[in-house]
């Protein structure tokens, strides 16, 4: 069988190799009803990623919080904090069919950057969908993994890709001169 043919539907990828858009999305939607964020907002905005996904880092999910562990702040500012974690199970790869699960990466780091109360919810949202966007659109961004809730404040949460650098103005003040 050729590389470029999906071996769960014999059709040719849509766009990316190993990502069927056409299985994955009724992998994703006959999965709908097994979690929510409780938030009928949020889970249609990651339904709807997952629905329109063309390849794996598409891709947000509900990642609920007991998924992570070594949860520490590392970063506070005007609008909220961000924690450095360790991911459990990691990021989503691809669909297994032989195991009818999804297999992911394993364990990863990543930060949550939590909101503070304060903030319209609608600028949440607005602002994941953003960030989602650029970083498929570009590839050159920070990525977007998905959405969890602090089980303390109640606060939702995106769950980003760790830069090992720090954030961006930290390592403008370090290499802006070595940037050419």
């Amino acid at each position: 069988m050729s590389s470029n043919i999906c071996p769960e539907c014999n059709q040719e990828y849509n766009v990316y190799k190993y990502w069927c858009k056409s299985c994955n999305s009724k992998h994703f939607h006959n999965d709908f009803y097994n979690w929510t964020s409780g938030n009928d907002k949020i889970d249609k905005f990651i339904q709807d990623a997952q629905l329109n996904a063309n390849r794996r880092w598409e891709v947000i999910e509900w990642i609920p919080y007991n998924k992570f562990n070594d949860v520490k702040q590392i970063g506070k500012g005007g609008f909220g904090t961000i924690h450095y974690a360790g991911w459990i199970d990691g990021y989503i790869e691809k669909w297994d069919i032989e195991n009818q699960q999804w297999k992911r990466y394993g364990k990863y780091e990543v930060v949550l950057k939590k909101f503070n109360n304060f903030m319209n919810f609608d600028d949440v949202l607005n602002e994941m969908s953003i960030h989602l966007k650029i970083y498929n659109k570009y590839d050159a961004s920070i990525r977007f993994y998905g959405i969890t809730q602090d089980p303390e404040m109640h606060s939702y949460m995106m769950v980003l890709e760790y830069a090992k650098d720090g954030n961006l103005r930290e390592y403008l003040k370090i290499n802006f001169n070595n940037i050419n």
